[in-house]
């Protein structure tokens, strides 16, 4: 829930409103915060998701691969990261009934936006819920009015009768996200092209007949089929990506180096 540096004032806000900011489901969701809006930020991202099919703006590497984690799993139905607190008389009342400050600009006094690190619609027996989860370093959770403001975002949902929770770097797997981002791009490929549906159908083939390296078979099969040096090894993680063949993708870092062995056929 942590803010950005920059100016904010009553024209910022209404404009952020018109935006509709904040609003929208899937492909048409506006993230209360965007990159361009923080120029200065180093660690910032875009990624397109497979799931909204749009572009999700990250300001931290663990809000980055928090969003892998969500975008691999089978049970998450959208994805809104800095999703707003827009019930900014209910935000300011929460923080005088447990007497903090609420946070305003320094220079315009206009009260800033609280948000939340991601908004989850979550598929259920019962159908979709909605669950908020704010990304914080555990070093973080020592500090009074960081533990001051997490407890005003929980209260707020509360109200709303949304599960809130905090996760840390402590219950984000590196490993994990490290190998959905390895794959994450070649979600997309246009397998609608001849030669890409060929290709997946022989690769599938030769990964489930030949104990080689990874490397060595999507390699040989560029030559043979005289692709592009890299094509196979895309159409290889696309298929990881697809989840149309299987490995251990929680444990180890996935190298094209590994046998063929560890990889599963669907």
């Amino acid at each position: 829930m942590a803010r950005k540096k920059s100016d904010w004032s009553q024209n910022k806000l209404s404009r952020y409103l018109q935006e509709g900011r904040g609003k929208g489901e899937g492909k048409n969701y506006v993230p209360w915060k965007k990159i361009q809006d923080f120029p200065s930020c180093g660690r910032s991202s875009r990624i397109s998701g497979w799931k909204t099919n749009r572009i999700h703006h990250f300001f931290s590497d663990q809000e980055k691969k928090m969003f892998f984690l969500l975008d691999w799993s089978d049970i998450v139905f959208d994805i809104k990261e800095h999703y707003p607190l827009q019930d900014l008389e209910l935000a300011m009342k929460i923080a005088d009934q447990m007497g903090i400050k609420y946070p305003i600009d320094s220079q315009s006094s206009t009260p800033y936006i609280l948000t939340t690190d991601f908004m989850i619609s979550i598929k259920t027996d019962e159908g979709i819920t909605d669950v908020a989860r704010t990304i914080v370093s555990s070093s973080e959770l020592i500090k009074k009015r960081k533990v001051e403001l997490l407890e005003l975002e929980r209260r707020y949902y509360q109200n709303f009768n949304i599960n809130w929770g905090v996760v840390t770097e402590k219950g984000i797997s590196k490993i994990f996200a490290q190998n959905i981002e390895w794959v994450h791009s070649s979600y997309n490929l246009d397998d609608t092209q001849q030669n890409i549906k060929t290709l997946k159908t022989i690769l599938k083939e030769e990964l489930n007949r030949k104990n080689k390296s990874i490397q060595e078979i999507t390699s040989d099969l560029d030559n043979v089929m005289n692709l592009e040096l890299g094509t196979s090894l895309s159409v290889f993680k696309h298929l990881l990506a697809r989840k149309e063949i299987y490995c251990d993708m929680s444990s180890r870092k996935i190298s094209t180096k590994f046998s063929t062995s560890f990889i599963q056929i669907k």
